[in-house]
């Protein structure tokens, strides 16, 4: 019968889960309209799914670098983010929401996004932003609605599998790409733990 080998692709990384107490059920694969293939999404990281259609759906942030200006336009990220240009981009739930015009991913250890109008609030870093569902002075909003935490590494690919965190611990501050206010509250059995 011989040896079958089978090459895996993983990274060594720091737990971010204290503890999981519920994994969603049945399998689901990610949905990778949206996101650039072959990149990795980490642990912990927001998601959505459907119990349909079995397919999770990123929800989409980044953790601001710098501290940026009520009146600014640019704003440096993280590297690792998913935005696109194109997207619109938020702050604050039912603030300003505007779509992104550009990304510079030049500097090795930021990248800037540039939207045509500015979000109207300071920012300091380490603040999340996201991706918005709409565009306007009041229309900042989740793109889609949280409902657990990308249990593993997941691999961007056609029919990547993924579990989901219903219930557990999770070290708030090692989520790659932030945990905005809104998923917490929108995730109640989650602990957001503040440890490090």
């Amino acid at each position: 019968m011989g040896l079958k080998l089978k090459r895996e692709f993983g990274v060594d990384q720091i737990p971010i889960f204290q503890k999981e107490f519920e994994v969603a059920q049945g399998g689901f694969k990610l949905e990778t309209t949206g996101l650039p293939p072959d990149e990795l999404v980490t642990p912990g990281t927001p998601v959505g799914f459907d119990e349909v259609t079995r397919k999770v759906t990123v929800l989409k942030t980044a953790v601001l670098y710098a501290n940026a200006t009520d009146t600014a336009t640019n704003y440096q990220v993280k590297k690792g983010h998913f935005l696109t240009v194109g997207e619109d981009l938020g702050a604050e739930i039912g603030g300003a929401a505007y779509a992104i015009t550009a990304i510079d991913t030049s500097n090795a250890d930021f990248d800037v996004i540039t939207i045509g109008t500015n979000l109207g609030v300071a920012l300091t870093v380490g603040d999340v932003l996201f991706k918005s569902s709409a565009n306007g002075a009041a229309a900042g909003a989740l793109h889609l609605e949280p409902k657990g935490l990308l249990f593993d590494n997941v691999k961007i690919e056609d029919n990547a599998s993924c579990g989901v965190v219903l219930r557990g611990t999770v070290y708030k501050r090692r989520v790659a790409n932030g945990i905005h206010p809104a998923v917490i509250d929108a995730l109640p059995l989650i602990v957001f733990s503040e440890s490090y």
